[in-house]
């Protein structure tokens, strides 16, 4: 419900630390991906105190572990947050008022609008100018096996006029100028936060259907993103009608 469960990663930490003003990049992934499935790990930026220009480029895990949680496994249902009740929900609060962060994505996919009686089309979600998303996320840090684990999820609202055909809900992009609200670490009013929350403006999201072949997280490559034409997607209910 509400989901934005694949994304796609192909910006480089030099791009990323630079799209977002991080000097310092802990930790980075090995390379792009083009189906990145939650309990992966997601390029994240946050707000260190320790670090030299306060904001920090690294990797979490996607699917939020809270700090109470005895089972490090209940990340895998915890890898989105609705924004209407991610100040409240117990296995969010903490995080939203203390641990905010950017998920540095270059795209996603959503799954809804398709012909008549076949199954959901997924549909490639990007921004039309090119740049990366800087998705609102929470992130969590624990120690597991001597090991630090970081986690984090995607906070999600109402969809804006460009998804709503394809999908009710999309992931909340920060605006450049929310940046700093949203990271800084001595914010916690909540209307404060809740008002960077909100649908993108309408014309900062491009889409295209892609092939159903995304639907498997072990598919990979730059080919799942190439649009395709929905006339030639298999049609199994004999009707061309697409419904919007």
């Amino acid at each position: 419900e509400g989901m934005c469960g694949r994304v796609v990663t192909t910006s480089s930490p030099e791009e990323l630390s630079e799209y977002v003003g991080a000097r310092d990049v802990v930790e980075a992934l090995k390379g792009p991906d083009h189906n990145v499935a939650p309990s992966r790990l997601l390029p994240v930026a946050w707000v260190d105190d320790q670090a030299a220009s306060g904001r920090v480029l690294g990797v979490a895990q996607w699917g939020l572990v809270p700090s109470w949680a005895t089972d490090p496994a209940v990340g895998v249902r915890l890898f989105n947050a609705r924004a209407e009740t991610v100040a409240v929900k117990p296995s969010f609060r903490a995080a939203f008022r203390r641990r905010r962060c950017l998920v540095l994505i270059d795209g996603f996919y959503e799954w809804g609008l398709s012909i008549a009686g076949s199954p959901k089309q997924p549909w490639f979600v990007y921004r039309a100018d090119g740049s990366p998303l800087a998705l609102a996320g929470l992130w969590e840090s624990r120690s597991d096996d001597g090991r630090t684990l970081r986690t984090c999820t995607v906070v999600t609202v109402p969809a804006n006029a460009d998804l709503a055909p394809v999908h009710h809900r999309m992931p909340a992009v920060v605006a450049e100028d929310d940046r700093d609200r949203w990271l800084d670490p001595t914010t916690s009013d909540r209307s404060t936060l809740e008002e960077v929350l909100a649908p993108s403006p309408d014309g900062l999201l491009a889409l295209h259907p892609v092939d159903r072949r995304v639907n498997d997280a072990r598919q990979k490559g730059r080919e799942l993103t190439i649009p395709v034409s929905l006339e030639a997607l298999p049609d199994r209910s004999g009707s061309q009608e697409v419904l919007w």
